[in-house]
């Protein structure tokens, strides 16, 4: 099967106060198996009391990488490698044109 690389984000509401050590991405990257097939992992807070996990993963379809996305995130809230928080929203960013749509001169 083709596997294709996907970013998918999840956004997290906090628990409480949190804050993470500039290399979060890196140790939260370095705790899941080979079989997460999970690239990369960007960490990103949002305020006020939020964060989003983007993870950059090979996967056979986008159903497939939000899918895997959400377990590899809940597996990780209750290993406790994250902040207390809520798992609010997992999906693939959308992404806003940057120039105007062109039509008839």
């Amino acid at each position: 099967m083709v596997k294709n690389m996907f970013l998918v984000h999840a956004h997290f509401a906090a628990l409480g106060p949190f804050g993470f050590p500039g290399d979060t991405g890196e140790s939260v990257h370095a705790s899941l198996s080979p079989a997460d097939q999970v690239e990369h992992v960007s960490v990103h807070p949002t305020p006020p009391g939020g964060f989003v996990l983007g993870f950059f993963l090979l996967a056979g379809s986008l159903a497939e990488a939000e899918v895997r996305t959400e377990k590899i995130c809940r597996r990780l809230l209750d290993e406790k490698r994250l902040p207390p928080a809520v798992l609010r929203e997992v999906g693939v960013p959308l992404i806003i044109p940057l120039l105007p749509p062109m039509g008839p001169p």
